[in-house]
């Protein structure tokens, strides 16, 4: 039973490796969003988002098992990718379908 929902954020630019690296150790749907963040952390930036404020991100969520979790992890950060990524994972209370 899937009990984690992990959300890894990582540069628009590096999303699809990333996703490759997941899907090589999970069967779970992989969710892609992209998203613009507006902040301070600028660690994560290119030097054209450090000048405008704005970060554009993707974030990739996915439900897995949480004996998964360092391992879809490790997964993430060997992929090959020019950005920092970021994660969190948060336990899943409930969930379900409905028709």
């Amino acid at each position: 039973m899937a009990d984690l929902l992990l959300t890894i954020h990582c540069a628009a630019c590096d999303a699809d490796a990333v996703v490759r690296a997941l899907r090589a150790r999970a069967a779970s749907p992989i969710h892609v969003r992209e998203e613009l963040v507006r902040g301070r952390d600028y660690g994560d930036a290119s030097i054209a988002e450090q000048v405008s404020g704005l970060l554009r991100r993707t974030a990739l969520s996915l439900l897995v098992d949480a004996a998964l979790l360092d391992a879809l992890v490790a997964a993430a950060a060997g992929a090959r990718r020019e950005r920092p990524i970021r994660w969190h994972a948060v336990a899943v209370a409930g969930q379900g379908r409905f028709e």
